[in-house]
């Protein structure tokens, strides 16, 4: 999806910080009057490789315009290093939100957003993304020109390309041994056919393409109209031409024929060349050929008022745009397969903003053979979804790797909650009635409630916990591997909103036997988007989602009531966490007591460092089985050899005082 950064850097107040002395690095404490220093300041705790971080103020009583005017200097970074304001607002709940870009001589390092949040002038929470060493050279730069050849000839695209948004930036690259920072120009391309959307990252000094990240997101008059899947529903038409057809002028959405879609677009409105109105001499849609395309228009209107009602948010942007649907769409795509169907996606790229519906065919198999159209409510509300995300004002999450699983997994979370929301037939499965089940058994894509029990020729059997059974190596993510495992590792979080919702008990693959009591749907869906649009930056891991889901329940409903509870549990139940919930939870888990390195392990050789007292661990392959049986940790350092374990993925669960922490490991 686009990056839509437009309406913030149009913001008249952009200040550089200015990096002080530490001489000069105190304030007092505006509530006793005593002196407050950088020094005194909440500890950063890093969660990944890619910089996330985040921060505990609840209860400092430190302003924010302290922390602002010293900022470099509490990150750790030097005078190289600045930060520009580029977002300010205040939520419903009277919560001031303040967005920094990070500049390294000034060039804007992407994805590094510092989120400073504040309540009755105190800072209570700051998260982000930071890289505080940058060594690359800055301002040598290809030409926008060239970095569309480059684009070009990637994307092998037949007929027109559209490319926006060049610009020069420092790029992180996780290589899967570490992280790499590039100098590249960054341009965003879009070609129809075939259907290509992705931004690219191409380093200034080797002309290479270092990364390129997918915007193309798949799966997947008042009227009385048939629907596919959930019989005669009431939707919006306008006439037009004597007729009517499947537009709703006051939602402004609009539902199209793409059967003969050019490759061509409009680039004043980007609307796709060569869609054709559905048209009817009545208002009542009833025809057995147009009811696919009304079954999306129906769930379109569902999916915007459920998103204006639940969270006032108008269109994907907020600010009401079309939102354009286009049934019958060729993807050609699977095997270069012309008249591939069986998928959906949502586009975000260039100007191009809709989302596209397959009618199920897998070629030499027609549509109603192997799946039915891909147009349900949960599908359709999915990839509506898809384009909030990218839209949350905070970068979008972005599609490879875990971040790309969280974004997959917050389009489900939502598609179920859009179908419960409509109140007709909902259930915790993703596209049911679309996959044959005598050809595709159970007969849907994915389940929320079981994540390991979808069928496997669509990716549809997923982890139920973190690192555990099917999980989906995130190393050198391509289109090749679904970009890092994106549709396969959802299923995690799509986990933990059932059991936040709904409940439930059991024992993970990791061992760690949970008991969740849900909160309901309705709160669950309120914690994940204030988490999403309040907390969630670009390369967010699983491990940020849980952070990011913790201060949005503490915003939401307090930091130490039943729903924070539910939710630490929830997430214990699908492997992240120790579920307990402390007096100080929020700002001290149990999983910041230990620390894993190196990792990845060379050499059969790392170290385990333990701050608690009579602790134990063991080790687990990502199957759930235990290679190693459990044994004792000294306070301290710990050396542990495992000399004999064979390269992969695998977990170290670590106990303590009745409690358990699980760190993921790599052996090389």
């Amino acid at each position: 999806m686009k990056k839509n950064f437009t309406h913030v850097k149009a913001l008249a107040f952009a200040v550089a910080l200015v990096i002080s002395p530490a001489s000069l690095l105190q304030a007092q404490n505006q509530r006793n009057n005593t002196e407050i220093s950088v020094q005194n300041l909440p500890e950063i705790s890093k969660n990944s490789v890619m910089g996330n971080f985040q921060a505990n103020f609840s209860g400092q009583d430190i302003p924010a315009g302290f922390l602002i005017t010293h900022l470099g200097e509490w990150l750790g970074t030097d005078s190289d290093h600045t930060y520009k304001l580029v977002k300010e607002s205040t939520d419903e709940l009277g919560i001031k939100h303040f967005v920094y870009q990070h500049y390294f001589k000034g060039v804007k390092v992407g994805d590094e957003l510092i989120l400073l949040h504040e309540k009755n002038g105190k800072l209570t929470y700051v998260n982000g993304e930071i890289s505080d060493k940058i060594n690359v050279q800055v301002g040598n730069s290809i030409s926008e020109m060239e970095a569309e050849k480059i684009a070009a000839l990637d994307m092998k695209a037949v007929g027109n390309t559209k490319f926006s948004d060049y610009e020069q930036l420092i790029t992180k690259v996780d290589n899967g041994r570490g992280i790499e920072l590039h100098s590249v120009s960054k341009i965003e391309g879009f070609s129809l056919k075939p259907l290509n959307a992705f931004i690219y990252y191409i380093d200034n000094s080797t002309k290479n393409i270092v990364k390129k990240v997918s915007k193309n997101y798949e799966v997947d008059t008042p009227s009385n109209s048939l629907t596919l899947y959930k019989g005669t529903q009431p939707i919006t038409v306008d006439s037009y031409n004597g007729n009517y057809r499947l537009k709703d002028n006051a939602r402004n959405i609009h539902t199209l024929d793409g059967t003969n879609l050019d490759g061509n677009y409009d680039p004043t409105t980007g609307e796709l060349s060569g869609g054709q109105e559905y048209t009817n001499a009545t208002p009542d849609f009833t025809a057995t050929n147009t009811k696919p395309a009304v079954e999306v228009q129906w769930a379109m209107e569902k999916a915007h008022d459920y998103y204006i009602s639940r969270h006032n948010r108008n269109s994907y942007d907020g600010n009401g745009s079309i939102l354009r649907n286009y049934y019958h769409f060729d993807f050609g795509i699977f095997g270069n397969t012309p008249g591939y169907g069986l998928n959906a996606a949502a586009i975000d790229a260039s100007g191009i903003v809709c989302m596209v519906y397959g009618d199920g065919a897998y070629p030499p198999y027609a549509s109603g053979v192997v799946a039915n159209p891909v147009v349900g409510i949960d599908v359709a509300g999915h990839e509506y979804s898809h384009l909030i995300i990218g839209r949350n004002g905070l970068g979008g999450l972005n599609y490879q790797g875990e971040s790309g699983a969280i974004n997959e997994s917050i389009a489900d979370m939502m598609g179920a909650a859009i179908e419960f929301y409509s109140g007709i037939n909902a259930n915790w499965t993703i596209g049911e009635g679309i996959l044959n089940p005598a050809v595709l058994p159970p007969g849907y894509f994915r389940s929320l409630s079981n994540p390991n029990s979808g069928p496997a020729a669509v990716g549809g059997q997923q982890p139920d916990t973190y690192m555990g059974t099917y999980w989906a190596s995130t190393a050198n993510p391509s289109d090749s591997n679904d970009h890092g495992g994106v549709h396969t590792n959802s299923g995690v979080g799509n986990y933990w909103f059932y059991l936040l919702s709904s409940g439930g008990s059991g024992t993970n693959d990791i061992g760690n036997a949970f008991n969740v009591t849900g909160i309901t749907i309705q709160k669950a869906e309120k914690i994940i988007y204030r988490a999403l649009t309040n907390y969630m930056t670009p390369n967010s891991t699983y491990m940020d989602a849980y952070n990011a889901t913790k201060q949005a329940v503490t915003d939401l409903y307090g930091a130490s009531g039943n729903e924070q509870l539910q939710n630490v549990r929830a997430w214990y139940a699908v492997g992240i966490g120790n579920g307990v919930l402390a007096t100080n939870e929020v700002a001290n888990g149990g999983e910041n007591q230990f620390t894993i390195y190196p990792n990845p392990v060379k050499g059969g050789m790392f170290t385990i460092e333990n701050n608690k007292n009579d602790s134990t661990f063991e080790i687990y392959d990502v199957s759930g089985k235990l290679v190693k049986h459990a044994d004792k940790l000294s306070k301290g350092t710990n050396k542990i050899n495992i000399n004999g374990l064979e390269k992969g993925i695998y977990i170290v669960k670590i106990n303590s005082n009745g409690t358990s922490v699980s760190k993921k490991l790599i052996v090389e």
